[in-house]
């Protein structure tokens, strides 16, 4: 072992199992991989990822949209409150909220032509950003990390606040 998560830390006591090491070790990572796309989704388009990530969802949606717990289902960070989070791409013009043609009672969501214009100008430098943070990476070692990635994700429960369990995703 190199100990790069230790160094990074400033730590000096080694954690106290493998396991810890390595949720630490992934949550760094993360948050180095997040950062970047973060600020350039704040500084080109004033989105958070997980805003983003919705209109990703909507516009691969068509025209038929999502309901907000269809939505809730997809995103890759969990929210709890995804009702919000679609109003304020409604108050910008990027998602608009229509009643359903078959249940008056659910609200389907849908990208405008603003929101995916807006996709459409982050695309190009959104798809770069992965080839520019894994350079460090050749595809043996890429394969091998997704690898992983996709045993963790299998295999780590799902963990639910309880705040998350109470939530209301209601449709309307």
């Amino acid at each position: 072992m190199s100990g790069v998560i230790l160094r990074e830390l400033r730590q000096t006591r080694p954690f106290g199992s493998l396991e810890e090491e390595i949720i630490v070790g992934v949550q760094m990572a993360a948050h180095r991989l997040v950062a970047p796309w973060a600020r350039i989704l704040d500084d080109r388009a004033d989105l958070t990822p997980t805003q983003y990530n919705l209109l990703r969802i909507l516009r691969g949606a068509g025209r038929d949209g999502r309901t907000c717990s269809e939505i809730a289902e997809r995103l890759i960070t969990r929210d709890p409150d995804v009702t919000r989070l679609t109003e304020r791409l409604v108050r910008r013009g990027l998602a608009r909220r229509d009643v359903d043609r078959v249940d008056r009672r659910v609200a389907r969501i849908r990208i405008t032509q603003e929101g995916s214009a807006l996709l459409r100008r982050l695309d190009p430098v959104i798809a770069e950003l992965p080839r520019r943070l894994l350079r460090g990476m050749d595809t043996k070692q890429q394969r091998a990390l997704l690898a992983g990635l996709e045993m963790l994700i299998a295999g780590a429960p799902q963990w639910t606040s309880p705040q998350e369990k109470g939530a209301d995703h209601a449709e309307a």
